[in-house]
């Protein structure tokens, strides 16, 4: 497997071609071996979260918080994301998909979900699914679907109304109250290592525009069942023999 010279490939769909070949399908422990082999400099430690692999020893994409997406020419994020097995044995996402860090003051400005930064950092996503299974080493675990993923128009419509509780939350100076459980699809979670409750605790809290109470340093999240219906909606596209082994979710 050749680690991925990023400067090379030219369109986001030549990133999923070549991805997909090299990844699914494969072990942790298969690609960690064919990237060590091939990298004198051995980015990859057989003890390395799955994250790191695939995203720095694979994709050369270290930790960032750059506000575009992670292979700016391409407009592509890349995220590593884990499935698990339901007890019926069929498959389902792990946990949300965390994304950016929302600016309240900025997002309080934009109306339209497109000119946000939600939209800006992951219009296009490639994701890289494994499955997560606690009765496996780590190095066992297998990556099983790799595809590319775009905020098109269906999407933005799916999103667009929990984009705007999102927005009237932060313009009536309520952005610290916000819950998950008022949104559908698109929702925010804490993103800090601080403690909220705590009144000292400063790195969890940033500033709100229409209020001087402290909110919640938070990301924009897709919940689990918006992305156990992505993944269905691949499959059904793409590889429809393969939908009896994903968890049944509706309105696809």
């Amino acid at each position: 497997m050749a680690i991925l010279d990023l400067k090379k490939i030219k369109t986001a769909e030549e990133l999923e071609k070549i991805a997909k070949k090299d990844l699914e399908g494969k072990t942790m422990r298969q690609i960690m071996g064919s990237i060590t082999d091939l990298d004198d400099k051995s980015r990859v430690l057989t003890k390395a979260g799955v994250g790191y692999v695939i995203e720095e020893g694979y994709f050369g994409i270290g930790k960032n918080s750059i506000a575009g997406p992670d292979i700016e020419h391409l407009d592509v994020e890349v995220k590593t994301s884990p499935l698990k097995f339901l007890k019926n044995g069929k498959l389902t996402v792990k946990e949300p998909l965390s994304l950016n860090i929302i600016n309240y003051k900025e997002t309080s400005e934009i109306e339209d979900i497109k000119e946000s930064s939600l939209y800006k950092k992951n219009k296009k996503i490639l994701f890289v699914w494994y499955i997560h299974d606690n009765n496996i080493p780590r190095s066992e675990y297998l990556v099983k679907y790799v595809f590319l993923w775009e905020m098109d128009r269906g999407v933005l419509e799916e999103l667009k109304d929990d984009y705007q509780k999102i927005l009237v939350s932060i313009k009536l100076g309520q952005a610290h109250e916000m819950h998950q459980h008022q949104h559908d699809s698109l929702t925010l979670c804490p993103k800090h290592n601080g403690d909220f409750d705590d009144p000292d605790c400063t790195k969890s809290k940033t500033p709100q525009p229409f209020s001087e109470i402290m909110a919640e340093v938070r990301a924009f999240r897709l919940k689990n069942s918006y992305m156990n219906k992505v993944i269905r909606r691949y499959l059904k596209k793409e590889h429809p023999s393969q939908l009896d082994e994903f968890n049944n979710t509706k309105a696809e």
